[in-house]
């Protein structure tokens, strides 16, 4: 299911990286034909280097995202492994305050490809990065508040599916999200049935590594409201656990979280898996 066709955005950005269907737009190619003609990465023969990648793949980074305070690739490979397979790996991308254009948003993320096999003709012929198998690796990310808040209200979120005889849908809210690294929580908020709920999201034990507590906010819960929390708390856990981020072909599994006081404000930190089946289309927003 769609639950949290989202957070990527990390890993979705991480790997739009290497996922960005890599049509580098003649402006682009012509701002970086110096820089790339220079690098010693560069090969004068007409042939591709891990660092002739890890260039490109930056500086497409940067074009798609409509903010960032860094970015950074290190691509490795083995020369004979690059040029008889087109494979690459580990690719580690880095990069902090990133923005895309539809508002998703993250203080730092880190993730890594185990190897990726690149279709070599297409990069020299069109200046194209495709897979020729799937590509799989993992991700870590860190959100502020405003960050979370970002995420939980994004166009592509698709809250949990409840069960009402009104058909009422929940809507997460964006305001008063509170990362509390004394308690390990993360408190946001929700509207349904004409009533604000107060969301406590907190790391599980065994496999349910997402736990949600509900709570009616500001009333006294009637026995019928003690009922609609509980079923609030259980869906919404779930949606978190099975939390899929999928974006043109690439997809994002939730696997941890925890809150931690490290930095310039609390964050919650997500761990994801990574698949790459084909690289996102050139104009995808995101």
């Amino acid at each position: 299911m769609d639950i949290m066709n989202i957070k990527a955005f990390f890993v979705l950005v991480s790997l739009v990286v290497v996922v960005d269907s890599f049509t580098i737009s003649s402006v682009a190619s012509r701002r970086s034909a110096t820089q790339l003609r220079s690098s010693s990465s560069f090969q004068s023969d007409g042939g591709v280097s891990s660092g002739l990648i890890s260039n490109l793949a930056e500086l497409a980074l940067k074009l798609r995202l409509k903010g960032q305070t860094g970015v950074k690739f290190d691509v490795s490979a083995n020369p004979s492994d690059l040029l008889l397979k087109g494979r690459v790996g580990p690719v580690t991308v880095k990069g902090r305050g990133w923005q895309s254009q539809l508002g998703l948003s993250c203080r730092a993320i880190e993730a890594t490809i185990d190897t990726c096999e690149l279709d070599i003709g297409r990069i020299m012929s069109n200046q194209k990065l495709v897979l020729t198998t799937p590509a799989k690796g993992e991700a870590m990310i860190a959100l502020n508040s405003a960050d979370f808040g970002n995420f939980i209200t994004h166009p592509l979120m698709k809250p949990p599916e409840l069960q009402n005889k009104n058909n009422e849908v929940l809507v997460f809210l964006k305001e008063d999200i509170v990362v509390d690294p004394v308690s390990a929580t993360v408190t946001f908020f929700g509207s349904y049935m004409g009533e604000k709920w107060r969301l406590t999201l907190a790391r599980g034990e065994g496999e349910q590594r997402a736990l949600v507590t509900v709570a009616l906010e500001g009333n006294t819960e009637t026995e019928s409201l003690a009922a609609i929390s509980a079923e609030l708390s259980r869906a919404i856990s779930d949606f978190f656990n099975a939390m899929v981020f999928e974006i043109d072909g690439t997809w994002l599994t939730f696997q941890d979280m925890m809150v931690t006081a490290k930095g310039a404000a609390p964050s919650l930190m997500l761990q994801l898996k990574i698949t790459v089946r084909k690289f996102p289309s050139p104009g995808l927003e995101f």
